[in-house]
Parts: C-alpha cells; structure tokens; sequence
C-alpha cells in the first residue's frame, strides 16, 4: 500500500489536540522511511520481481524490524512517547497517542494488500490478504481509503487563504498520479537500493506537500 496509508493522516487532523497534516504523513510512512533506510544498508532484504504480485514488483521476504507485528509496535509506542515529549502546547498524551496511532496503522492497512510476509512474531508465522493479486481491487480500496480520509480532512477544516479552497484537490490529484506513476510497467526494474532511494524521496515530498496544503487551511 502507497497512498492508501495517507487516509490515517488525512483522518487524524480531526483528532484534538490537531496535529499539523505533515507531522501525521510522516507518521503514516514512519515504518517505511525505516525499511527503506535498513534495506539501502543491506539489514532488511528484498528483492524487486517484475509482477511478483499484480500490484506489485516487490518480494518483501525478510523485514523483521519494520514489518512484523512485534517491531511496529516498537516502532509505534517509540514514536508516539517521543512525540508526545517534544509535542509544544496541553495534551502531550493525546499527541503522542494519536501521533503512535497513525505509525501503528501502517502495518494493519498492509495487511490488507501484502502477501504473507509480515511476521506475528519472532520465529512464528508471517500473514498478508494479498490483495495486491488484483490491481483493479487493490486500487479500489488503497484509492477508497483515501478518498474517506480526505473527505474527513476537509470537512473539520476551512480554508484559511484563497488558495485554501483548490490547494487540497490539487494535492489529492498529484498523490493518485503519483500511485498511477507506481504501476507503470517498466522493463527493467529499479535495484532494492534504487528503489529505496526512490521511496525516501517520494515520502519526503508528500510531507512536504502537506504541509504546503494544510498551511493554507484551518480547522473548523
């Protein structure tokens, strides 16, 4: 899942205290910005299989740290106590419950779409819908969920400039570009490494994009 993790972003800014859109896009990928990073150093394996799945080229087989249930947890509880630490203002648990929730919603959402590759835990059985053996399915969901999330973005939110009213659409376009761009056949495929670089970037953007968008609204 690529765009489809965004959905829990988009929702959260409805959640009091409002964290800032880009501080949750970061949270939504925080395990990705992690896996992406251990596999550029050789820690996490895979390996890049043109129509390994329908939806996807990857083979995931070995990402004990990210991935399984035990290590985003970990990843989700360190966020969320962090964030709640350095959090600025009243209500630092709430902050750091919802900032955890959204890095915790990343493995459930994957779930949903990955072969069985994400571990239960250390030594046991990996699990996975492997919804990503349909393309048109997978894209109905991944492009459903956040469709839903958006909708709830902009409905506890109002534009606070003029470009407040047309900013958003013109960010929800690029992201559902951006997951066509994803499935564009290619005859050679990127290297894991290669790949990894590509993913760092792209959820780099979307942050940054976020915050370029919720800075031309406010909440309701």
């Amino acid at each position: 899942m690529f765009i489809g993790h965004y959905s829990t972003a988009f929702a959260a800014r409805k959640l009091k205290p409002a964290i800032p859109l880009w501080h949750v896009f970061i949270a939504a990928q925080l395990v990705d910005f992690g896996w992406a990073i251990l596999v550029m150093l050789g820690v996490e394996k895979v390996r890049v299989i043109p129509h390994f799945m329908e939806a996807s080229m990857l083979d995931l087989y070995y990402m004990p740290y990210t991935h399984s249930l035990p290590g985003s947890l970990i990843w989700a509880i360190g966020a969320g106590v962090l964030y709640g630490l350095f959090w600025k203002g009243e209500r630092k648990l709430s902050a750091g419950l919802i900032f955890g929730a959204v890095v915790f919603s990343h493995w459930l959402l994957d779930l949903i779409v990955h072969a069985p590759d994400l571990l239960l835990y250390p030594g046991g059985p990996t699990v996975g819908f492997a919804l990503w053996n349909s393309l048109v399915w997978s894209q109905l969901v991944e492009g459903g969920l956040l469709l839903a999330g958006f909708a709830i973005y902009m409905f506890c939110t109002k534009p606070k400039i003029k470009a407040g009213v047309w900013a958003p659409f013109a960010f929800l376009a690029f992201m559902i570009a951006l997951q066509a761009y994803n499935h564009i056949p290619v005859e050679v495929p990127p290297t894991p490494f290669v790949f990894s670089v590509m993913g760092l970037f792209a959820y780099s953007l979307l942050a940054f994009l976020a915050w370029l968008t919720d800075r031309t609204r406010e909440a309701v």
